[in-house]
């Protein structure tokens, strides 16, 4: 990634410390940065028990978890937690396909980041 991709992205100082990789961890982490979440974390983490538990496999429970801590990681950054608010209001917005997939290609990348940030 290029410094200036960093740069539009905001490297900003982080709200809070990438939290590991447990329910607890992600529980509070989730409820720090948005509380409103919180309640889709526990509806989904009372799913995936579920699913767990009647499927006798800890997949539901991996993929849940990997799902919150990029939630966090996509949002734990203030200025890349706006960027992707504001290119989901312009997907939403777009007055054409061509500026829609410009913002989605963006949200794309801005995965990516979490994604590695969550791998490191």
């Amino acid at each position: 990634m290029t410094t200036r991709r960093r740069e539009q992205f905001g490297r900003d100082e982080p709200l809070l410390p990438m939290p590991p990789l447990t329910e607890q961890a992600l529980r509070v982490a989730v409820r720090t940065i948005d509380l409103s979440a919180s309640i889709r974390f526990e509806a989904e983490f009372h799913d995936a028990w579920q699913e767990a538990v009647q499927t006798d496999s800890t997949v539901p429970m991996h993929t849940f978890l990997h799902r919150w801590v990029v939630f966090e990681a996509l949002r734990r950054f203030p200025r890349r937690a706006q960027r992707l608010d504001a290119l989901e209001h312009a997907v939403t917005d777009a007055d054409n396909l061509e500026d829609a997939r410009r913002a989605s290609a963006e949200i794309g990348a801005l995965l990516d980041e979490a994604h590695r940030e969550v791998a490191a």
